[in-house]
């Protein structure tokens, strides 16, 4: 049914409202007393909030006579009108009793030989309802309402078997086309759009970029699939998977505006990061792809051979003049996030950390917060201000493989753990207290595990309130050196000392220690191996004499033997 359509009552169909006489179905009279001829199908669909319910009602209230179109409802009138007139009865807008609709009439009219009227085709009279005044009957017979209506089997299957054809039939076409599409779609010979693809990509990217394969795929959205893409001139970038969310946005010429850009598996080196159009600070060209958003899956960034940001993931927001609004990268454990910047200097970094530890290392940061600089040949943190240890460590700290790889390092120490901070670097010294102090670091190496096996450092530490074990100095002390002391411990207030560490070996050569009436200096040497060789001059105060006695100490971590020294 047409929803433009505007319905009017009949005659019938106004007589039957005014007398408040009932439809048999109380669906159909519902409909037929909204019907005003201003209201198309649409509008009546909307009031009564039941489409199929509306469009059902009309088709039947037409079918009897009840409405017709308004282009139609002025010559209904008439004619309805103009038959009363020749039948002799009164005109269909004198009162009228209940009418019966829908389905073949039960009934004739008043005289049965005259041709029906409109009253006469959708009334059915039966037995008189009011005398008159002298006894007579009048002529008058209201209208019987009929059984509910029930549609004739044969009337409904010749209407309706066309129609359920049809459907079935474009049903089928539709499926059809869409098993077309969809092959053509898959099987279409998409690699001839390489050369525009690549175009694209590379204005994109600022370096040359190769693509394996041109596709599409449906899974989980449909998409054009790229594969085995290389970048740069060499192809020293890869990335094993594009998935671009605008299907034939790359197949249509420039200018492109894509959506959303899905990578996995990326392995891009530094370089070829700072180099990209949208991380240069200066950058204000729009460019011949314009994208909202690229998501960046189990990839890695290559700082320098055997130096990466492992297995990390990111997205890269866009703002409608193609200039990064926000970029951000993540561990795959989620320990680091790193939000990135366009800067003068390179790209500008900024650095959280949740319990992260750098690869390579037996060390974590509980929390982490620091600002850093990537250049393509160098990476710079500073404002380093992290838990450490269950401590706090402070400073700066540089990364370079412009010509071999190097990291430089200084930072303050707070509070650290001795013992956690031995358990890490020296498992076979057994130290506790709190330290503090200056740490100096540098080193060299060819690749990251290298670098730390080669770290060299400088630490100026003063520890409190601790305790070194595997050594006693003051029963050493007392027995004046005359005889051997193994292991033991030595309990302190205060220990300070300039410790060197190389890569064959830790040493000291101004060891300070405070213990009340006990104090000790010194120095000592320890190799990779844990073998200790030293000495230290004790001195023991009491209220009216000291006593200072020099001692060797040597052996291996962690117990270690004291003796007089000659």
């Amino acid at each position: 049914m047409d929803s433009n359509l505007i319905y009017a009552k009949t005659p019938i169909g106004d007589e039957a409202v005014r007398q408040s006489t009932r439809v048999v179905q109380r669906n159909l009279r519902m409909v037929l007393v909204q019907v005003d001829g201003k209201m198309s199908v649409e509008e009546l669909s909307a009031k009564i909030g039941n489409p199929r319910l509306v469009v059902a009602a009309l088709r039947e209230l037409e079918e009897g006579g009840y409405i017709a179109p308004t282009l139609e409802a002025a010559s209904v009138w008439e004619e309805s009108r103009k038959k009363a007139r020749q039948e002799g009865r009164p005109e269909v807008s004198q009162p009228m009793s209940q009418f019966s609709v829908f389905g073949p009439k039960t009934g004739a009219g008043l005289d049965s030989k005259a041709s029906p009227s409109v009253v006469s085709n959708f009334s059915s009279f039966g037995k008189p309802i009011l005398p008159t005044r002298n006894g007579v009957v009048s002529g008058f017979k209201p209208s019987v309402a009929p059984p509910p209506y029930q549609p004739s089997p044969e009337p409904v299957v010749s209407e309706r078997a066309p129609r359920r054809l049809t459907r079935r039939h474009w049903m089928l076409g539709a499926a059809g086309g869409l098993c077309l599409l969809l092959g053509t779609a898959l099987f279409y010979p998409y690699d001839r759009f390489k050369p525009a693809i690549e175009a694209a990509a590379t204005g994109f990217v600022g370096a040359p970029v190769k693509v394996g394969e041109v596709g599409v795929a449906f899974y989980p959205a449909p998409h054009l699939k790229l594969t085995g893409l290389a970048i740069g001139q060499d192809g020293e970038g890869r990335i094993a998977e594009v998935r671009v969310a605008s299907l034939f946005s790359l197949l249509l010429g420039s200018p492109v505006h894509i959506s959303r850009i899905d990578i996995t598996g990326a392995r891009l080196l530094a370089r070829q990061l700072v180099a990209m159009p949208f991380f240069k600070a200066e950058s204000t060209s729009r460019g011949s792809v314009l994208v909202d958003r690229v998501h960046v899956d189990q990839s890695q960034v290559i700082l320098a051979e055997g130096v990466a940001f492992q297995d990390v993931f990111g997205d890269l927001v866009f703002r409608p003049d193609a200039s990064l609004e926000k970029a951000t990268i993540e561990s795959a454990d989620r320990s680091l996030l790193i939000e990135a910047q366009p800067s003068p200097l390179g790209i500008a970094l900024n650095i959280e950390g949740r319990a992260w530890q750098p690869a390579g290392t037996t060390v974590s940061f509980a929390s982490l917060q620091a600002k850093g600089v990537l250049q393509s040949d160098k990476l710079l943190v500073q404002n380093i201000d992290t838990t450490f240890l269950g401590g706090i460590l402070r400073g700066n700290w540089l990364l370079d493989w412009s010509n071999g790889l190097a990291m430089a390092g200084d930072a303050s120490l707070s509070r650290i753990d001795a013992r956690k901070l031995a358990t890490a670097f020296a498992p076979s010294l057994k130290l506790e207290g709190d330290l503090s102090g200056m740490l100096r670091l540098r080193s060299s190496g060819q690749d990251w595990a290298g670098l730390w096996r080669n770290a060299e450092a400088i630490l100026n530490t003063e520890i409190t309130r601790g305790t070194l074990y595997g050594v006693d100095l003051g029963e050493a002390a007392r027995r004046h050196g005359t005889a051997e002391v193994r292991a033991g411990a030595t309990k302190f207030d205060r220990l300070r000392a300039t410790v060197s560490i190389t890569p064959s070996e830790v040493t000291s050569r101004d060891l300070h220690m405070d213990a009340g009436m006990v104090s000790a200096s010194g120095q000592f040497i320890a190799g990779r191996d844990g073998q200790v060789e030293g000495g230290m001059t004790v001195t023991l105060q009491s209220s009216v004499s000291s006593t200072t006695v020099p001692l060797r100490i040597f052996g291996i971590l962690p117990d270690l033997t004291t003796v007089g020294r000659k």
